[in-house]
């Protein structure tokens, strides 16, 4: 520093602190800390100013030789510390104001003044030491440009890198300057302090500094180490009514048992790698595969999801607890992605995450830390399965420590009607400012950063879209896509899928949007369909909830045999009206959160006294058939794959329902439909046109049978049939088209069976037909033969010494060609002089099968069976690849 300070005995009185000043400071109530705190200079006189909670006394450090002597002529070395004056007239409980006064000596511009941060050292009522930089010697924390950027909403400098607490060094004012910088946006607050643990929560200790018209809040605490301690920020509102608010870009929270604080983050997504190291992905590859696949013609790719509320999937108390049984579960089932209910933190277990106070940016407590968190997605990713998340934009909670009036009156929220949403008692956004703009997006933006999250699904469009969402005088006009439209809602949403298709191809975004709006998802116009008679202007998903598809079928299911031919909507059969709007948008086909909330699906199938229980879980096969069989992305939300209901504060029974024949089996009939939605292309590859499909029986005999054809340009057909009626059809004859040859029926379910034996039906000629048989209740997928991938073919090598002569080695197992568990049926094995005792045999076997599962039996001349002294039964998981080798000992594990 060019210039040198002389101290002076007293403090002139014109350079005096004032009064009004110090109450102000000690009621915390300034508006402006740094205008009477740190440097200030007066004229010829620079006033160094501290208010230091506790203190009893406090020096200035000589730091270059820049204080003098106090007398001109005295002889003495500068000194090493310049004592403070403690100010008089400060309020008797907080006696902290000191201030000394200096003459300056130096160039006549004192515009350098502003750049010194100054140490202190200071000695503390109980005796204890310090020394640090003084926080208001410091000048603006947050760069002028970023702010400026971020008041007209932009997010290309992530805003929670910026806001929130941060564990750094605060280079721009000196190497290795350590401590915690806290930033918070509240433009209506007469002032604010941050409060916390590290303060014993004095309102009074920490007043923060305003950037003016930005309306942002800002201190830097030097050498204090607060990572893991709470916080939160005290604002004192326009009217002088003091209020407790949580910080909005908070990273991590306590858990909500503990409370709703914020607590600065032990693992800072924006300044980690300086103090404790990036989190390890190990994801490279997954995200390369992810580009590749979606960044391009995504449309084209299956893409089956599994819907999971975390904190009730299984007894767990950690996100990493959860990441193996996860997998192994969803690899089983063969789901291509999970979706997560909101893991956002939210105070209220009984809104499942949809209704947030203020925690967008932070990964919900209840289950671990960030990167906790962080585990359970990479393991995801490393055994090829997305992942996808719900992301609230729409509302939050109106907790009074949250968001709701941040600074006293309505900031993150519109103000009057437009800011409540009464149906659900929440505020909604005000999407017309920036900040609010930046907010949001920030988020979305974060949580694919620095999360890895594959997808968002935006919860309640509706909400952000109408203005007049959630009154119920105007439910129906909503409903029917004529609501008052909110344009600064539109307007963001647009934003926000321009923006992470440009920022990060291959992340999905997926909207549930519950309404007839036109339009939502970005897609081609095509002939015949409602896009091609106006101009379109969507919103940009890639995706739309189909909610009335699930309602639909639902209601079909859940109605009286009696009643069914009788089901109409808008002149077409139950289940053939999604075909009148299929085209309109790209769809997800969900069966969530929304369907189980009361009853399980199998629970909603519709009673019948002759077919009892099993006809439920009969309707509910049907159903899935029907689902995976449409155009659409299945969504299955978790425990309904067993036929369980679902409580958010108890986790499945997967125990109890491994026991029941009846949920198994519905769980091994989801898992083989799924296999065929993956391979079979012509399943998915056209989900959204209208060559993909083909009506051959729409129920025109109203007999509840419907029957269609799914297909891909240069692949193989399917035909889908679906009998919804309690009658056994004896001949249903299916018009398949001018194909010649024969057709397979590959998956089959009926009340009587799982699945019935693959059998083929010969179409000759100029017939284009094949007949087969519909027992009640029942569905069948027929595809042309060799429309199947071909079969694995597995290699079996058996090392077994105890084998007598005439004794005969076979591979038993859960399909035909295994003999479906029956020893004479099964595969034989083969061995001579010169192998012995090593047998040896292939097998083909389909590759639907969700897991192979088998054993050894020897069977000697008598027929006596001898299974090999194993518990368990032996398993084989498909690699993919053509072949598959089994290389084992009789009877070892």
């Amino acid at each position: 520093m060019d210039f040198q300070l002389r101290p002076l005995a007293e403090v002139p009185e014109a350079c005096a602190c004032s009064y009004d000043e110090m109450h102000l400071l000690a009621e915390a109530q300034h508006p402006d800390p740094k205008h009477v705190l740190g440097v200030q200079v007066m004229d010829q006189y620079v006033v160094l100013r501290c208010w230091v909670a506790g203190a009893e006394e406090v020096a200035v450090i000589n730091q270059q030789d820049i204080f003098l002597p106090e007398s001109p002529d005295a002889r003495e070395d500068p000194p090493a510390q310049v004592p403070l004056f403690p100010v008089e007239h400060c309020p008797e409980e907080c006696p902290w104001l000191f201030e000394r006064a200096f003459s300056y000596e130096g160039k006549e511009d004192k515009s350098q003044l502003q750049r010194w941060s100054y140490e202190i050292c200071v000695q503390y009522s109980g005796g204890a030491t310090s020394v640090l930089t003084y926080p208001h010697s410091l000048g603006s924390l947050l760069p002028e440009n970023f702010l400026t950027g971020w008041a007209h909403g932009m997010t290309e400098t992530p805003p929670a890198a910026m806001f929130g607490a941060h564990h750094m060094e605060l280079h721009t004012y000196k190497t290795g300057l350590w401590g915690t910088r806290f930033a918070v946006w509240a433009p209506r607050a007469h002032s604010v302090s941050v409060v916390g643990d590290f303060n014993y929560w004095d309102c009074r200790a920490h007043p923060m500094c305003s950037r003016g018209k930005y309306g942002v809040w800002e201190i830097f605490l030097p050498r204090w180490d607060l990572r893991g301690q709470k916080y939160a920020y005290h604002i004192m509102t326009e009217t002088l009514k003091k209020v407790i608010k949580v910080d909005p870009y908070a990273l991590e929270f306590v858990e909500p048992s503990a409370g709703h604080d914020a607590v600065v983050p032990e693992c800072d997504d924006y300044g980690r790698t300086a103090w404790k190291g990036s989190f390890p992905w190990t994801d490279e590859d997954w995200l390369a595969t992810r580009l590749a696949k979606f960044g391009g013609d995504w449309s084209a790719q299956p893409l089956s999801i599994y819907e999971v509320h975390l904190g009730s999937w299984m007894h767990a108390k950690n996100y990493r607890d959860i990441a193996e049984p996860l997998v192994a579960h969803v690899t089983e089932m063969g789901f291509t992605a999970v979706e997560f209910l909101p893991v956002s933190q939210y105070p209220c277990d009984k809104s499942w995450g949809y209704q947030c106070a203020a925690g967008l940016y932070a990964v919900d407590r209840r289950l671990g830390s960030a990167d906790d968190f962080r585990f359970l997605v990479d393991t995801l990713h490393n055994h090829g399965i997305a992942v996808f998340m719900d992301f609230v934009g729409a509302h939050f909670a109106n907790d009074e420590w949250g968001l709701a009036e941040y600074s006293g009156v309505p900031q993150y929220e519109y103000e009057g009607s437009l800011g409540q949403i009464p149906g659900w008692g929440t505020a909604r956004f005000n999407y017309a400012k920036p900040e609010v703009q930046a907010y949001l997006l920030g988020a979305a933006h974060h949580w694919i950063d620095q999360f890895h999250v594959d997808g968002l699904r935006i919860d309640a469009v509706a909400a952000i879209i109408y203005g007049n969402f959630g009154r119920e005088e105007d439910g129906d006009e909503i409903m029917a896509g004529k609501g008052k439209l909110n344009e600064h809602g539109v307007a963001l949403l647009k934003r926000l899928c321009v923006e992470v298709r440009s920022r990060h191809p291959g992340v999905l975004l997926s909207a549930e949007e519950s309404t007839n709006f036109r339009w939502v998802t970005d897609r081609q116009v095509e002939n015949g369909t409602e896009r091609q008679r106006e101009d379109i202007r969507d919103l940009g998903f890639h995706l739309k909830w189909n909610m009335g598809f699930a309602h639909d079928t639902l209601s079909m299911f859940s109605s009286k045999f009696r009643e069914r031919p009788q089901l109409e909507t808008f002149g077409w059969r139950k289940l053939a009206w999604f075909l009148c709007y299929a085209f309109n948008e790209r769809w997800i086909l969900p069966f969530s959160h929304d369907n189980v909330q009361k009853k399980s699906l199998v629970d909603q199938m519709a009673a019948d006294k002759v077919l009892g229980t099993e006809g439920k879980y009969a309707q509910l096969r049907v159903l899935f058939m029907y689902t995976i069989g449409m155009l659409g992305r299945p969504l299955l939300f978790m425990g309904s794959e067993i036929g369980e209901s679902w409580s958010y504060d108890e986790p499945i029974d997967w125990e109890g329902a491994s026991e029941d024949p009846q949920k198994q089996q519905l769980k091994r009939w989801i898992a083989k439909l799924l296999k065929l939605y993956r391979e079979l292309p012509c399943l998915h590859r056209q989900d959204d046109r209208a060559d993909g499909f083909h009506w051959l029986d729409k129920d025109e005999g109203s007999k509840c049978v419907y029957c269609w054809k799914r297909m891909a340009k240069n692949e193989h057909e399917a035909i889908i049939i679906v009998n919804a009626s309690n009658e056994h059809i004896t001949q249903y004859h299916v018009n398949c088209g001018e194909s010649v040859g024969a057709w397979e029926c590959i998956a089959a379910t009926s009340m009587e069976a799982e699945c019935f034996t693959p059998r083929t039906e010969r179409v000759t000629l100029g017939r284009g037909r094949f007949t087969t048989e519909l027992p009640p209740v029942s569905a069948q997928l027929w595809v042309p033969r060799g429309g199947r991938l071909d079969p694995v073919l597995i290699h079996f090598d058996v090392t077994h010494e105890d084998t007598q002569h005439g004794d005969s080695l076979r591979i038993v197992g859960n399909c035909p060609e295994l003999g479906n568990w029956v020893p004479e049926e099964g595969a034989k094995l083969r061995t001579n002089s010169s192998n012995f005792p090593v047998w040896r045999g292939s097998v083909k076997v389909p590759r639907d099968l969700s897991t192979l599962e088998f054993k050894f039996v020897t069977v000697s001349p008598d027929h006596d069976p001898d299974w090999e002294p194993i518990y368990f039964n032996r398993s084989l998981v498909f690699s993919g690849a053509k072949e598959e080798h089994v290389d084992v000992e009789w009877g070892e594990a």
